[in-house]
């Protein structure tokens, strides 16, 4: 069966954050991500996770979102608020087993270059990198499109290898995610997996053009997911997509692959 890790940051909205664990392992989930577990002590985190039988996936390193910062990887000048940010999610990492965390490295700021940003970013990189490195955790840059942050310090799998190979360590890698590849690369998005497969750490799907989930949208994001366990992948395949209906509603295509989605009987 396919493993699935939905994103509590755009499912479940419906319930408590608290609730969103036993929702999801109600319908088959094994496996959740989540962009800010770090608003729980990470000793009830281990509690929820443990208490449902779930893994943890997937997160970013924290920033302030409500205030603008989307990531504070690429940012000169930041590397002291980098490192408390990082020291913080290496706690939770530890404690909680995580299998990946995305290194966000934000916009370029006003007045800085980009290649002054990739520097940075390098450097923080290998800071977080080396501090986890005897852990299972993959240390993960993100390319996001225009189309979703405008100026990111890094749009397209291209310059997120460049990075990944001047950081130089194994733990180290991409995150292959559907609806931003959709809108930056060319090409099909099988020929980008095939020719990015060795560095991708992780796999999340959302289908362009709004982000939602399978069967809605222009992409089969199904036959990507197949594909690249067929490849080797062993993790959860994220689900960072926003639901096109309520949360249960969106995900009874999940009934097919061997899940227990019912809108009716949700807790």
């Amino acid at each position: 069966m396919l493993r699935f890790a939905p994103n509590f940051y755009h499912l479940f909205l419906e319930l408590p954050i608290r609730e969103r664990f036993a929702a999801a392992a109600k319908i088959g989930c094994t496996a959740i991500e989540w962009h800010f577990p770090y608003e729980l002590p990470k000793n009830e985190l281990k509690g929820l996770l443990d208490d449902h039988g779930l893994e943890f996936m997937y997160c970013v390193v924290p920033a302030d979102w409500d205030a603008g910062v989307r990531g504070l990887g690429a940012q000169p000048g930041k590397q002291d608020e980098f490192r408390r940010a990082a020291d913080q999610a290496l706690e939770y990492i530890q404690h909680c087993d995580f299998y990946s965390i995305n290194v966000g490295a934000g916009p370029v700021p006003l007045g800085e270059s980009r290649e002054r940003c990739v520097e940075t970013y390098i450097e923080n990189l290998d800071y977080i990198a080396a501090a986890s490195s005897d852990h299972r955790c993959k240390f993960l840059l993100e390319p996001v499109t225009a189309q979703r942050i405008p100026d990111w310090a890094m749009q397209t799998m291209a310059q997120a290898r460049d990075i990944v190979n001047a950081v130089g360590r194994e733990n180290v890698g991409l995150v292959y995610d559907t609806y931003h590849m959709r809108y930056e690369e060319t090409g099909t998005l099988t020929d980008i997996m095939d020719e990015y497969w060795p560095m991708i750490g992780y796999v999340q799907i959302g289908n362009p053009p709004d982000r939602h989930e399978p069967g809605v949208g222009e992409l089969d994001l199904l036959w990507l997911a197949r594909r690249a366990v067929e490849k080797g992948y062993e993790g959860a395949i994220g689900m960072e997509l926003d639901p096109s209906m309520d949360t249960w509603s969106s995900l009874i295509w999940m009934n097919s692959l061997g899940y227990t989605v019912d809108p009716n009987n949700r807790l």
